[in-house]
């Protein structure tokens, strides 16, 4: 079980829920849609150096966030 933080992709409500690792994330308690997991914290690439910049948004540089 990990407790994980969530934002909605359809109305943007954000929660925090304790979840499986099967990798089924729940519905948004508001709309319905289907929760996506919100990722926080550093970015280790060869854009971000050795000093763990955050995220700057500019996948085209690391791949993107999965």
């Amino acid at each position: 079980m990990a407790f994980l933080e969530f934002i909605c992709p359809q109305c943007g409500h954000q929660s925090e829920e304790l979840v499986k690792a099967d990798g089924k994330y729940p519905d948004c308690p508001v709309c319905g849609a289907p929760l996506k997991q919100k990722l926080s914290g550093k970015c280790y690439t060869k854009c971000a150096g050795k000093s763990g910049h955050a995220c700057s948004g500019n996948c085209s540089c690391c791949g993107g966030c999965k």
